[in-house]
């Protein structure tokens, strides 16, 4: 059920948004709020967004029009329906074909009308996080054909229009140091084009005491079209027990970025070496970080958003907000998030660091105590006669709002 309204007065609290009239807002339970999926990243297609909605104690995933949150499809075909979720912690979209992975299973579906392209169930199970190049996807999971004693994630390159897999990057680990069987990981690859030569660069992870978990990262860079290593091992920090990736690394102006434990750290992708590293009293784990408009912004577990200069990693500002938070969205000089601790929708003017919104669902007619939800918030730009759009979730609700700018 859709509704569509503007007739609530906008409320400030020290000049910071929290409450707005809404364009459109969408139940998320046809009957009763149920316990409901989690989308971590935006699902858009054709201009249109995923949601996960319920009915009863079935799970969708439903396709809505994001000017009116009219439905368009759904799609319900998991395995395990009274106890599985449809839990989306990162995708990989081509065209009109999106996949992703949840433990052992795999899914694809075609975005036009909302029906499976395959499911299977592997082996064994993978890590959430995925990359993709067009038709090629890339997950992380054990090897099948070696250190079969052992435990390590390696990558696998699949088949967006088939879901076949085959065992892709496996680096050369050293074997030196190995706690409880584990050995080292693969936690991510992200695509690279330079001079006309599609790259792979590619973080992984190796332990480097015999005693306690230190973890070693180490930046690589593979040619996809030869199937060869530039460089496999360019060391990204010192060894220690949160010295593994956190948040998705980021490439921008053929640098790599990422969060290392408490470090962010910038390298030159041609050369491997590394340009700079800044320490924080905690890490950018869950909203990860974005950089817009020559800007690093991130949400550090500490409470406060930072904004950090890409070329040499110095604080431009620092603000306030949450900690845990969804990942970032950005839109036009202005990001957006949720807070965990806050439960709000957030907005920060990234020229100044100012907090603009701190949107309350208490406030938009909800239950006392109820919160927007740390899952992806999502923006479109203005078109035409129809002005920008900002879109979160509560627990009850999906809401549209107009954007700040």
């Amino acid at each position: 059920m859709a509704s569509c309204h503007k007739e609530e007065i906008p409320t400030t609290e020290n000049g910071v948004f929290v409450s707005l009239p809404h364009v459109w807002k969408k139940s998320l339970h046809q009957y009763g709020a149920f316990s409901n999926s989690y989308f971590n990243v935006p699902i858009i297609y054709q201009n249109n967004i995923a949601i996960p909605t319920t009915n009863g104690n079935i799970k969708y995933m439903t396709m809505v029009d994001k000017d009116n949150g009219n439905t368009i499809w759904k799609w319900t075909d998991i395995y395990y329906q009274n106890t599985m979720r449809i839990d989306i912690l990162d995708s990989h979209q081509n065209k009109n074909l999106l996949t992703w992975q949840s433990g052992s299973t795999s899914f694809c579906i075609n975005l036009d009308n909302g029906t499976t392209q395959w499911k299977i169930k592997r082996k064994s199970s993978f890590q959430s996080w995925m990359a993709g190049l067009d038709q090629n996807y890339f997950s992380f999971g054990e090897s099948e054909s070696l250190y079969p004693e052992y435990q390590e994630s390696i990558a696998y390159k699949g088949d967006i229009e088939t879901g076949n897999i085959s065992e892709y990057i496996i680096p050369h680990f050293t074997l030196e140091h190995i706690i409880g069987g584990r050995i080292g990981d693969v936690t991510s690859i992200e695509p690279y084009y330079h001079n006309g030569i599609q790259y792979l660069a590619v973080i992984w992870q190796e332990i480097k005491d015999n005693e306690l978990w230190n973890f070693q990262s180490y930046l690589g860079l593979y040619n996809f079209n030869t199937n060869q290593w530039i460089y496999e091992k360019k060391v990204m920090n010192i060894p220690n027990l949160n010295g593994v990736v956190l948040s998705k690394p980021i490439i921008y102006k053929d640098k790599l970025y990422a969060n290392i434990g408490h470090e962010l750290v910038c390298h030159d992708l041609l050369s491997g070496n590394q340009l700079w590293r800044k320490e924080f009293s905690q890490d950018f784990s869950f909203s990860g970080f974005i950089i817009e408009e020559n800007k690093i912004i991130g949400n550090n577990e500490d409470r406060y958003t930072y904004c950090l200069n890409p070329v040499n990693g110095d604080i431009i500002w620092k603000t306030f907000s949450s900690g845990t938070n969804s990942e970032i969205s950005y839109l036009n000089g202005v990001v957006y998030f949720v807070g965990g601790s806050t439960g709000k929708l957030h907005a920060i003017d990234i020229n100044t660091g100012k907090t603009v919104w701190k949107i309350d669902a208490a406030k938009l007619g909800e239950p006392n105590g109820s919160s927007f939800r740390t899952s992806a918030v999502y923006v479109f730009p203005s078109e035409g006669d129809q002005k920008a759009k900002v879109i979160a979730f509560s627990y009850l609700n999906a809401y549209c709002f107009e954007a700040y700018k």
